[in-house]
């Protein structure tokens, strides 16, 4: 038997599912051979945003070394395409999300 109505009120804080992304996000369609790999493909943004941040510090550190010439231009290169895209890789994930995700990897 229904007991009826459930009452109205408001859910204790920190209650209910967490938020995955931080910011906005709106519902899109993306081939399914995608759709299954956003999140590697955030996490992919997100270590190619890191690795390319460690190069460019290291092609300053040896900036008058021939052997680095090519490492500066590829440098460069993937700085130029990463800013294009627009997305802060860092701010992709919830705070509390991306501790876990780290947690799950380890």
């Amino acid at each position: 038997m229904p007991r009826g109505v459930p009452k109205s009120g408001t859910r204790k804080p920190g209650s209910g599912r967490k938020k995955k992304y931080a910011g906005e996000v709106m519902q899109k369609y993306v081939p399914l051979s995608i759709a299954d790999k956003l999140d590697d493909i955030y996490q992919l943004l997100i270590d190619l945003e890191k690795e390319v941040n460690t190069w460019e510090k290291t092609c300053e550190e040896k900036s008058t070394s021939p052997r680095y010439e090519q490492a500066r231009k590829l440098v460069s290169i993937l700085r130029f395409l990463l800013d294009r895209l627009g997305i802060d890789a860092s701010s992709i994930y919830a705070q509390d999300n991306e501790n876990d995700k780290q947690e799950d990897e380890s």
